[in-house]
């Protein structure tokens, strides 16, 4: 999930109004009687400004703040999760329980994975023989995936299975090979999309009974998953391309324009930025590869943070400095 860092987003706030926000617009080319609605979400009381970072079905929305704590949106509706014992906290994902994980920082190194429900931060337990650790997603089940910094400032990808809680387990697909090991996502499924960094970047599903494939995806920037869909960009004949994959490692489509740290929901559609011609950017969305609308475009790069997208219509961005939502909907 991309975000905008914090000073680019008090640098940018004066500029949102330059920005051509086009909710619903009229380059669909199917479904024609659907639209997208766009909606503010507005910072808790006392904050200057929020951005976004994830979003889950049932209209959950998390992301950050001016204070440098927590928010989570419900239905538009925003709270103040504060920050964690004093220190900024950034959260990562959600799912549709409102369930939040995320990290503590302190001076600017993340310290501990933690996870918000039942009204409160509690902390995740470090692995064994480890540092640090930060939580980076979590699905419906409640299983979260992060990463843990070992001694030799090596990382491992870290699990904390719903099924038994306190235990913390850790993945690496080979220890002599892979010093940094994170994940992409973990699907409803269970399946944990691993992204491998050691002399290459190498790419393997592993599956909740522990079994782990390797694909060969021939690229290092895979940014979407779920539901089994993989996806991502690709670089070759000196352009980059936007890619889906499954879980073999085969190619399923290839998008018509290139679209950036790409997001999928659980059926066919995509979202992701794209570059316009007169050199600006674009926040576009795609239904089985085929960009159909175009959600708000900028005139310049660097306004609109990478999407984050739920499978019941809604796609959530920042777009300057304002935390901004669109929905999906069609006539009954």
């Amino acid at each position: 999930m991309r975000r905008m860092k914090r000073a680019a987003l008090a640098a940018t706030a004066a500029l949102v109004l330059t920005l051509l926000i086009t909710p619903g617009v009229a380059e669909a080319r199917d479904a024609a009687a659907c639209t997208w609605t766009q909606a503010t979400l507005p910072p808790p009381a006392g904050l200057a400004w929020g951005y976004v970072t994830a979003a889950a079905n049932g209209g959950w929305v998390a992301g950050g703040g001016s204070t440098g704590g927590g928010i989570r949106w419900h239905n538009g509706v925003a709270e103040d999760l504060g920050r964690v014992s004093g220190l900024q906290v950034d959260l990562h994902d959600i799912n549709s329980a409102g369930t939040a994980v995320g990290a503590t920082l302190a001076d600017s190194f993340e310290r501990d994975a933690v996870i918000y429900r039942d009204g409160r931060f509690t902390a995740l337990p470090v692995p064994p023989g480890r540092r640090s650790a930060r939580a980076l997603a979590i699905n419906d089940a409640g299983d979260v995936v992060g990463t843990a910094l070992g001694l030799g400032d090596n990382f491992t990808l870290t699990l904390w299975p719903a099924t038994a809680p306190g235990t913390v387990l850790t993945i690496n697909p080979d220890p002599a090979v892979y010093g940094y090991v994170s994940p992409v996502g973990i699907d409803e499924q269970g399946r944990i999309l691993i992204r491998a960094e050691g002399p290459q970047t190498d790419f393997f599903v592993r599956y909740p009974d522990g079994t782990m494939t390797k694909l060969a995806l021939g690229t290092e920037y895979v940014s979407g998953f779920r539901n089994g869909r993989i996806a991502g960009e690709k670089y070759e004949n000196d352009q980059f391309t936007t890619v889906e994959w499954d879980l073999s490692g085969a190619v399923v489509r290839t998008l018509d324009t290139w679209a950036i740290e790409p997001v999928v929901d659980s059926g066919t559609r995509t979202a992701g930025t794209y570059l316009t011609a007169d050199g600006g950017e674009a926040l576009g969305v795609w239904e089985s590869g085929t960009r159909t609308d175009t959600l708000a475009t900028s005139p310049s790069s660097g306004r609109l943070s990478g999407p984050v997208i739920t499978d019941d219509g809604i796609i959530a961005t920042t777009i300057g400095a304002t935390p901004t939502t669109f929905r999906y909907s069609c006539p009954a």
